[in-house]
């Protein structure tokens, strides 16, 4: 009788103790400044809330962009003040600069509706990529 007394005390004591470590944690355990596009690939919110970065897969930090699109399988993003755009093959994991004349003149590229990093943050799930 006292060993469960004893055991449930202590189980009490761990719970109360899981839960005030994980409260306490600055970090944001369920993601959400961080949403995925694809294979990875994450849309984050960064200081400013209308400011985002395209961030590749295992990394911590990104690119400040101002404006993003996708279609399976690239993502294409222009990075804050850039003339150039960064196209993604998620496919590949290959990433390459492009100029706006290329970007228009592929049609593969041209396709994708680019908007503003804000309007694409609302399209993205939370909990679910793009593909």
């Amino acid at each position: 009788m006292q060993c469960d007394n004893l055991f449930l005390s202590f189980s009490r004591v761990v719970i109360l103790g899981l839960f005030v470590c994980l409260w306490s944690c600055e970090g944001d355990l369920f993601g959400s400044d961080s949403r995925e596009i694809a294979h990875g690939y994450r849309l984050k919110r960064i200081g400013n809330p209308s400011q985002f970065a395209l961030v590749a897969p295992y990394d911590t930090g990104g690119i400040i962009i101002d404006e993003i699109g996708w279609r399976k399988p690239f993502i294409i993003a222009r990075a804050a003040g850039s003339q150039s755009w960064d196209r993604i093959d998620t496919d590949h994991a290959e990433h390459i600069r492009i100029s706006e004349s290329q970007r228009m003149s592929n049609p593969n590229y041209r396709s994708i509706p680019v908007e503003n990093a804000d309007m694409a943050w609302n399209h993205l799930k939370p909990h679910k990529r793009m593909w």
